[in-house]
């Protein structure tokens, strides 16, 4: 008698001769028949050697013309010791998408455990939408429904049988046929080659996606090649009142794939959608996801009133959206990411308007747009508003008369934490604005510094706050001259109003890395090389309904301890130092008492080992800084210093020996 390993080595040898032969050529006479824009069916099953033991039953496909609807009423069993029952079969192809329905269903493969369901249904759209549901669905009694993984898919496995092997029940499968897009409700998968029954399929569907000739009226999910081709074409979408929801939209970009997405519009002319989660994670390693190249987007909603207004809100704004590696603000309506050298590499745009030629204005909750090339496009969210769309005819763009006005808002010039720390400087409360501020030490009439320390100069500084818009001036800014770290910019602009902030800069150099004239895009970041220190220029975030904006910001928290901040508009009152004049002035780093000269404070907090050649001398557009370090004129004086104290510590030392001596 042969044994069972033996002979499932065999039929196992046997199934992949039959594979190879069929992918090696053996081609059937029809392979070269055209394939049907989208189709449907009920049921198939292979047999141990793939061959067929039950045709897809009902089948309909389409391609042009009428809808093919078909039906089937029961299903019975096909080999003995095995069951294979389904009722209430249907199968729907149309110009618009697929469906598949089984009423109930009952399979037990020989020596198996039993699979039950009811109310099966698979669906798909020609916009790259898909759907499973089920009433019911259970293995050997037990539920294993589960509805919050249908979107997605998920796998159950079944108890391993000592004759026939593993068996496994996939629920919910997405995948891509041809060059459509393919959803199947259950795949009940044996042991290829061994089991009598190997495979069967229920509820199966596929589309091919199809460009609409003009921007869809309300669409959730678009995603789009750097060649151009649309790989999810606006899926789910509406051209008309109504509201329609998907479980999952992939289209034909295995990549990138939507969850939980619905868009609606009403009579009004209002629109909304909102996006579950959505995922385009290029690099399929482990951590692919966490990777630049991977956007992920969770809890994403836009609200478009029939006026044209718009609101794009999150359901948890810490992380909502990831990009270029990290979680991204989502209190702005631009972010430009940047790779290690500088160069911007991704951007999103929240919220964007365009005006179009007819009039219309196409609002996008987020776009997503890869630099380099080398990833597709993502528009989350899109809606085409127009005047006629709805009862009112107002401008959908808001305009500065127009305008609501800005919530009480603090701006102030610079505030600086760790080695070298500064109070927030030149501060303009509410209804303020100031020009020309005295600071430290009588000092420059327009310059916050941090003292000899040399690190920090702020010059011609002006700072103004009303209920149209605060600002923040400055027309020199030099930060950590001579290193790594080095900031030279000129004629920095930061003004937020209530439709927006802007920065403006007329050009410079941040980190080595050039900086020109104009403005600057939100979230823009500087790596500085060797170091743990970010810096960002156009930093935007809310709290709440707490607003802060920074037009330069430097983060080493983790290295040299120093946080700074040029150019702050923020909705909280800054805490400052108290000024012996009845002012305010910089919280300065602590000094020694006895003098102001250089040579008697502590140097300043970047190290040697950042100091970078610069023929000499700090490398500022805006004249030299204050010395750090000591001076050699200081060195005679320490060294007769030393030299006092080291003559005085022998004399007592051979003082003490001499007591010690007579004692004794």
């Amino acid at each position: 008698m042969i044994s069972r390993p033996l002979t499932r080595f065999v039929a196992l040898l046997a199934g992949a001769v039959v594979t190879a032969a069929v992918v090696a050529g053996a081609v059937p006479a029809n392979a070269a028949a055209t394939i049907p824009s989208t189709s449907a069916s009920g049921i198939q099953m292979l047999d141990a050697d793939g061959g067929e033991l039950q045709q897809p039953a009902p089948l309909s496909e389409w391609t042009r013309g009428a809808t093919v609807e078909d039906s089937l009423a029961q299903t019975g069993d096909v080999l003995k010791l095995n069951t294979t029952r389904s009722t209430g079969l249907t199968a729907r192809a149309a110009s618009d998408g697929a469906q598949a329905t089984i009423e109930s269903g009952l399979f037990q493969l020989r020596d198996r455990v039993p699979i039950a369901f009811t109310g099966l249904r698979a669906s798909c759209g020609t916009d790259g939408s898909t759907s499973v549901t089920f009433d019911t669905l259970t293995v050997d009694g037990k539920n294993v429904l589960n509805a919050a993984k249908l979107s997605a898919g998920y796998t159950v496995a079944l108890p391993t049988s000592d004759t026939w092997g593993s068996t496994r029940l996939i629920v919910g499968e997405r995948a891509v046929d041809r060059g459509r897009a393919q959803v199947t409700a259950l795949r009940i998968e044996a042991e290829a080659g061994w089991s009598e029954i190997w495979r069967v399929r229920l509820g199966v569907v596929a589309c091919a996606p199809t460009v609409p000739a003009s921007p869809a009226l309300v669409s959730g999910v678009t995603v789009t090649s750097p060649s151009g081709a649309a790989l999810i074409p606006g899926a789910p979408h509406l051209e008309a009142e109504g509201s329609v929801s998907a479980q999952t939209v992939s289209g034909t970009a295995p990549a990138s794939t939507g969850s939980d997405v619905s868009v609606a519009h009403s009579a009004d002319g209002s629109s909304a959608v909102s996006v579950g989660s959505f995922r385009q994670v290029p690099d399929t390693s482990s951590v692919g996801e966490y990777m630049w190249s991977a956007l992920r987007v969770y809890g994403l909603r836009l609200t478009v009133d029939a006026d044209g207004s718009s609101r794009v809100t999150f359901a948890d704004t810490g992380s909502a959206v990831f990009v270029n590696g990290i979680w991204i603000n989502t209190g702005t309506d631009l972010y430009t990411g940047v790779d290690a050298t500088g160069a911007p590499r991704v951007r999103v745009h929240l919220n964007e308007r365009v005006a179009q030629s007819d009039g219309s204005v196409v609002i996008t909750a987020l776009r997503y747009e890869d630099l380099t090339g080398a990833y597709p496009a993502v528009s989350l969210g899109v809606v085409r508003w127009s005047a006629s769309a709805g009862g009112s005819t107002p401008t959908p763009e808001p305009t500065k008369t127009t305008a609501p006005p800005l919530p009480a808002r603090y701006a102030f010039a610079v505030d600086a934490t760790g080695p070298s720390a500064i109070a927030p400087a030149f501060v303009a409360a509410p209804g303020e604005t100031k020009i020309a501020h005295v600071a430290f030490g009588g000092a420059d009439a327009q310059t916050v510094t941090d003292g000899y320390a040399g690190q920090i100069s702020v010059r011609g500084v002006a700072t103004a706050s009303s209920d149209a818009a605060a600002s923040v001036g400055v027309d020199d800014l030099v930060l950590y001259p001579g290193t790594a770290m080095e900031v030279s910019l000129r004629n920095v602009r930061l003004e937020v109003t209530s439709v927006g902030t802007t920065l403006t800069t007329g050009g410079g150099t941040v980190a080595g890395q050039a900086v020109p004239a104009g403005a600057v895009a939100a979230g823009t970041r500087f790596a500085v090389a060797g170091r743990t220190a970010v810096i960002t220029l156009n930093t935007q975030s809310v709290d709440g309904q707490a607003q802060t904006a920074v037009a330069l910001e430097v983060d080493d928290r983790r290295g040299l301890g120093a946080f700074v901040r040029v150019g702050v508009v923020t909705a909280d009152a800054p805490q400052q130092s108290p000024d012996p004049g009845g002012g305010t002035s910089p919280a300065l780093q602590p000094q020694p008492s006895g003098g102001s000269s250089s040579e008697q404070l502590s140097p300043g907090p970047i190290g040697r080992d950042d100091v970078r050649v610069a023929g000499g001398g700090a490398a500022s557009t805006s004249g030299p800084l204050a010395r750090t370090g000591a001076d050699v004129s200081a060195l005679p004086g320490l060294i007769g210093a030393g030299l006092f104290a080291a003559v005085g510590g022998a004399v007592l030392i051979v003082f003490t020996r001499r007591r010690r001596t007579r004692r004794e």
